[in-house]
């Protein structure tokens, strides 16, 4: 099993080669640090500016790389790439679904971009990300430090049907990682103003129950496995109304929209995302 992380010479590089090593901690993953770089240019003769512009950005790309390397922990198995590309985006997901290392488990990446500590700032290439791809895509947290594993996994749960794959693939990631799962729903008391949410908490805590029961069956004995439903005027301050650990990380599904096996990052995952102070995993549909 490998990840695929995205790596640059900015914060947002260290973050995602931390979250990636947490996540390795607790997976036994290795992780691919991937450096994009333009394609390469055209040229005609054995020695032009093109080839020796192009070989210079191969030789940086190799130090941010080498740089990148130092920073993955000594218990952490890890390689670089130099990936070319029409686009950094195009470069991950390229090197994500390579044939002859076959398809990462993660492509993870920071989102630093304007933001305080332990919040994310989506720019360009995680929003391209969450539109595009066929795997899952980590998101590291602005300043994210490693930790020694994943704690916990919380999976966002709601009443709409669609969310099967994501379930699934929170229980199996429980059970391999051998940690506990909580499954985390939201009441944004403003989707319904005319009453005072007694009618969601209720069937929010009726479906919660159910797929406790459900996961409960499915998992090992020390994986337990427990609800939390976030209540709050907006699914932002029902996020923030619940409290995580540092070494946890969440999980969310794609949009009812997005094309099998792709994802796409909807509107309520965007509101939880602004809210979240912990990594994310973004599960592509079925």
């Amino acid at each position: 099993m490998r990840y695929v992380v995205g790596y640059g010479p900015r914060q947002r590089g260290v973050d995602g080669v931390n979250v990636a090593a947490t996540l390795a901690r607790s997976s036994g993953a290795t992780l691919d640090l991937v450096s994009v770089l333009p394609s390469d240019a055209p040229t005609f003769q054995r020695y032009s500016p093109d080839q020796a512009f192009n070989a210079e950005l191969d030789e940086q790309a190799r130090e941010w790389l080498r740089d990148g390397l130092s920073r993955v922990p000594d218990d952490v198995t890890a390689d670089s790439v130099v990936q070319r590309a029409d686009s950094i985006t195009q470069g991950l997901l390229d090197a994500a679904t390579d044939p002859d290392r076959g398809e990462a488990a993660l492509i993870v990446v920071g989102t630093y971009h304007r933001v305080r500590s332990g919040r994310f700032g989506l720019g360009s290439l995680a929003d391209a990300l969450l539109h595009a791809s066929p795997v899952p895509v980590a998101l590291a947290p602005a300043q994210y430090q490693a930790q020694p594993g994943v704690s916990r996994i919380t999976c966002a749960v709601g009443l709409r049907p669609g969310n099967e794959a994501l379930f699934d693939n929170a229980v199996r990631l429980a059970g391999e990682w051998r940690v506990p799962l909580r499954l985390m729903s939201l009441v944004a008391l403003d989707e319904d103003a005319t009453s005072d949410g007694s009618d969601w908490v209720r069937a929010a805590e009726e479906h919660a129950a159910a797929l406790v029961d459900s996961a409960a069956q499915r998992l090992p004995a020390e994986c337990s496995v427990s609800s939390i439903i976030g209540r709050g005027e907006s699914l932002e301050d029902a996020v923030e109304g619940v409290e995580f650990a540092d070494s946890e990380v969440a999980l969310v599904g794609s949009s009812r929209l997005a094309a099998p096996r792709r994802l796409f990052l909807g509107r309520s995952a965007t509101k939880i995302l602004r809210a979240l102070p912990v990594p994310l995993i973004v599960w592509p549909r079925d």
